[in-house]
């Protein structure tokens, strides 16, 4: 095991031993962590500010609209826009949630899905819709056939596809 030393530079004798994996913690860090408070964020959703900022110009209001009100049903890992309990959404959800028209709503989820901004995959229950996790995601990790998903996706920030970072 490799100990390190911390010795006084005024009088060279040992102050104390740092074994692996002991950290120094400066005092204006100690300061900060005193001055914070940790949240608990399993009811948070996260998203990219830059990138939100750089598509914002490029989106209509009907898709704002649609976005901010599905962001609080992103689920954990996989982005599907689902319920708590688990239950996916459908168009009468996304209805009912936005306050937008059916037709409005088939109309922003098309175009959202044409941006690589939505994902519109199937299982035997019906449609589920994916949120790309560029704008929104929840958790600490994310399923990696998002990135397959949404490879397409010009991330604006670095002006690049998803594919080929």
């Amino acid at each position: 095991m490799s100990k390190r030393t911390v010795i006084d530079d005024d009088s060279g004798e040992i102050i104390t031993e740092l074994n692996e994996g002991d950290k120094i913690v400066r005092s204006n860090t100690i300061d900060f962590l005193n001055d914070t408070q940790v949240w608990r964020i399993e009811r948070y959703f996260k998203g990219s500010m830059d990138e939100a900022r750089a598509l914002m110009m490029e989106l209509s209001i009907s898709e704002k609209a649609f976005l901010f009100c599905a962001s609080a049903y992103v689920g954990y890992t996989d982005c599907c826009i689902k319920h708590d309990n688990g239950k996916v959404f459908d168009i009468i959800d996304f209805v009912s949630l936005s306050g937008l028209s059916r037709a409005t709503v088939f109309r922003v989820l098309d175009s959202l899905r044409k941006k690589d901004i939505i994902f519109k995959g199937k299982n035997s229950n019906g449609d589920l819709y994916f949120i790309n996790p560029w704008i929104y995601c929840r958790g600490n990790r994310i399923s990696g056939v998002l990135k397959t998903m949404f490879k397409n996706y010009k991330i604006r920030v670095i002006n690049k596809r998803w594919r080929d970072i």
